[in-house]
């Protein structure tokens, strides 16, 4: 069988394998302008705080859309907004260009003729639904995999920890938490997820703390166990409700609440 034709991501190509999806895929390019900001102005940085107070207040009918937008701005990724908005007057940034892949619709920046972003990364894509703040950590470990393993398996179990504080959980000490979530129904399998993150290495050791034991293929598991614990305990439910909202309606909820005894 012949090998899938690999090209290497350039600054001279329309078409080569995206350094986000790895496909080999048309890519489009853009120049890059900057807009002065008004003096002693600083950029606005949107964390996930600032958007969960923005979405808390807006209509249902706006919040779905604006809540998808906004979630953007806190991965600390680039992207482009809104393709089709455009800004007159401002100057252009030399020697800086973005491509974007036809495949994923990800960018990537460059600098001159060198890729500046993302950087390589060694480790499994992260699950879409892994928070902003999260994200971050993990693609860190990404990129310094194969450089420091034992730096990529400490910054994975501090993701899990903030997995942890996202389901609503103490956050301080993950067999607590374990038991937390179980007494919630947590599914087996997270369980048996997490109670290996507990006890791989040392248990001694504290989340985003380094574990002199641990070794690539340690780190190489974690990822796996962060995208599945994302998975069952955020994307699935997340589906579900997706799924409920769209097929039931009103009236069938109401039956519903009335057949389960559940009160307004």
């Amino acid at each position: 069988m012949m090998s899938t034709k690999h090209v290497p991501p350039s600054a001279n190509s329309v078409s080569f394998n995206c350094p986000n999806c790895g496909a080999l895929a048309h890519q489009s390019w853009f120049r890059l302008g900057i807009d002065p900001l008004d003096k002693d102005t600083t950029p606005h940085i949107l964390t996930s705080g600032i958007v969960d107070n923005v979405i808390k207040d807006l209509d249902d009918d706006d919040k779905a859309n604006a809540e998808k937008q906004l979630r953007q701005y806190t991965r600390g990724v680039p992207f482009i907004p809104n393709p089709k908005t455009t800004c007159y007057g401002i100057n252009i940034l030399g020697n800086a260009h973005v491509s974007r892949c036809y495949s994923c619709n990800k960018v990537a920046v460059w600098l001159y003729d060198k890729l500046a972003y993302p950087a390589e990364q060694y480790g499994p894509e992260p699950n879409d639904d892994l928070p902003g703040d999260i994200l971050r950590d993990y693609q860190e470990a990404s990129t310094i995999l194969d450089l420091s393993p034992r730096g990529a398996a400490a910054l994975l179990r501090l993701c899990i920890q903030k997995i942890c504080i996202h389901l609503e959980e103490d956050g301080k000490d993950l067999n607590a938490d374990i038991g937390s979530l179980v007494e919630k129904g947590l599914d087996p399998r997270v369980k048996k997820s997490l109670d290996t993150v507990r006890v791989v290495g040392n248990e001694s050791v504290h989340p985003g703390q380094i574990d002199m034991r641990d070794d690539r293929e340690t780190a190489s598991k974690l990822f796996n166990f962060v995208n599945l614990i994302v998975e069952i305990m955020i994307s699935q439910p997340k589906h579900i409700d997706t799924l409920y909202e769209e097929k039931v309606s009103e009236g069938k909820k109401e039956a519903i609440k009335k057949r389960d005894g559940a009160s307004d």
